[in-house]
């Protein structure tokens, strides 16, 4: 017992000895003192974003509907109704604050610290000169003032957020649509369906007289073929007041997610996205509806399972990670997740991403404390360290 002591003295020694002689180091915000100087930075956490774009379908009856075959169609549109369809889900990512992952560095003089737009550590410069204009590799639009003691701004971390963009889309052109709305099939409203038959019959028998010069009068070609195409708008027209008419639109609808790491990661954690009805379109989580529910399967790769497993071991005695967080490390990081998100619709539709989840990972520190540092910008991960 009387050895252990002696050891873990030696070892704490040794610790403040490295820590003391630091260009920078690290501290969580519970540990900063008051007169520290420095700035705060985070370790980011992952916010998966999911693009869903729809489908809709509207089908509009025609008022001679039932009379469709008189002109030998027998696909009319029978009753009006709204068809959804999910068409796409696109699955990416995005970084944002962690505001349980908030860290407060100091450094000296010759070092320069760059952060990214969230406040994570995009890199750490220790020069060989005061003048630090003369020593710097990397644009420093970003970095904070050396007093700068604000914490980063936080973005909205709820769990669950439904940016509905305006419908956009390409509506397909129903020049049907366009004449009812012009007025010019509405001045026979209630014409019997026969007489619209004949009225077909007698401008297609136009377009004949047209085309094969018939019509009085001298006209040039390009004449001809404009009568002709206003003379099919207006029988097309006609039709679709048997066929009746159907306009496709699509509309994009954004959610996110911040998953939360699972106490099993060997299983998949289950994240609802939204609500989804063929007949009702896309709706939030909140809507009080029977609605199927879009659900996003997280599949762990285990990449960081050995190194979880090493900062717990790291973490288990007490003092000694009282001491280092007392006295401050290098800096701390993110050593993040593989994992595979996964969309299922339906039977016959599936979308799926591989990508790197911060918060499924874990977070380490450096001792290091003299040397240049770059960080990945996305994940908060250490790139590289050189002199």
């Amino acid at each position: 017992m009387k050895k252990q002591g002696i050891l873990f003295l030696i070892f704490t020694l040794g610790l403040m000895s490295v820590v003391n002689a630091q260009d920078y180091k690290s501290f969580p915000i519970n540990k900063v003192k008051n007169f520290e100087q420095g700035m705060y930075y985070t370790i980011p956490q992952t916010q998966l974003v999911f693009k869903i774009k729809v489908e809709k379908i509207v089908r509009n009856k025609g008022i001679y509907s039932e009379s469709a075959y008189m002109l030998g169609i027998d696909n009319a549109i029978q009753k009006q109704e709204t068809v959804y369809k999910i068409k796409n889900i696109d699955i990416s990512s995005k970084s944002i604050p962690n505001p349980n992952q908030q860290y407060f560095l100091t450094f000296g003089e010759k070092t320069i610290v760059e952060k990214t737009a969230i406040g994570g550590l995009k890199s750490i410069i220790v020069t060989a000169d005061k003048d630090k204009n003369q020593s710097q590799p990397y644009n420093l639009g970003l970095m904070d003032k050396r007093n700068d003691n604000r914490m980063p701004e936080n973005e909205n971390l709820n769990n669950k957020e439904n940016q509905n963009s305006a419908p956009s889309l390409s509506t397909r052109p129903i020049f049907e649509t366009k004449l009812m709305e012009e007025g010019k099939l509405k001045k026979y409203p209630f014409m019997p369906a026969d007489k619209v038959v004949s009225e077909i019959k007698r401008l297609r028998d136009k377009q004949i007289d047209i085309l094969s010069g018939t019509v009085e009068g001298t006209y040039i070609n390009t004449t001809v073929d404009y009568m002709y195409k206003q003379l099919d708008e207006i029988i097309n027209g006609y039709i679709a007041l048997f066929t009746g008419v159907e306009t496709t639109t699509e509309e994009e609808y954004t959610f996110t997610v911040v998953p939360n790491k699972p106490i099993i990661v060997e299983e998949d954690l289950l994240e609802p996205i939204c609500k989804f009805s063929t007949t009702k379109g896309i709706s939030d989580l909140n809507a009080k509806n029977d609605d199927v529910k879009i659900i996003a399967a997280i599949h762990s790769l285990n990449t960081t399972s050995a190194n979880s497993k090493l900062e717990s071991s790291k973490n288990s005695d007490s003092q000694i990670k009282e001491k280092l967080e007392k006295n401050g490390v290098g800096v701390y990081y993110s050593i993040p997740e593989e994992v595979n998100v996964t969309v299922n619709v339906g039977e016959t539709s599936t979308y799926s991403k591989m990508m790197k989840l911060i918060q499924y990972g874990t977070t380490t520190y450096i001792m290091n404390n003299n040397s240049n540092l770059s960080f990945d910008e996305n994940t908060g991960s250490l790139i590289r360290i050189w002199k």
